[in-house]
């Protein structure tokens, strides 16, 4: 295409894939494409032949890929968040760091204090 207000071919082209699954930046972005494969057979071609392919592949993957996590696992999850939230033991750190330097016979000191938290729940065990 060679209209100087749309979007060439292979930037299109290149980028299709983010038109078919709705994730191009902006609406006006957006409107450009649809534009472009009302003005390009070629592009509009190749868009329907890309999302064709997609959607077939988005639907063989739901069929295949589509297992429950058993309900002893979404149990002990909630119950270690609920854990953690509520039990996990907390403790504080201090540190404190004092550097003496001389430059030019000047003597400076810094001070650099830092605090770390520190949350421990062991995971592993059963409760």
């Amino acid at each position: 295409m060679n209209n100087a207000n749309h979007l060439p071919c292979d930037k299109i082209l290149e980028t299709l894939v983010l038109f078919i699954d709705h994730e191009l930046p902006s609406e006006p972005e957006y409107q450009s494409y649809l534009n472009h494969f009302q003005e390009c057979p070629e592009c509009n071609e190749e868009m329907l032949h890309e999302s064709t392919a997609i959607a077939f592949l988005k639907e063989l993957l739901q069929m295949n890929c589509n297992e429950q996590a058993p309900q002893e696992l979404h149990d002990r999850i909630l119950q270690q968040t609920e854990a953690l939230a509520g039990q996990s033991q907390v403790q504080f750190f201090s540190s404190t760091t004092v550097t003496n330097f001389t430059f030019d016979g000047t003597t400076s000191i810094q001070v650099t204090q830092e605090f770390t938290q520190e949350i421990r729940h062991d995971f592993n065990e059963e409760q």
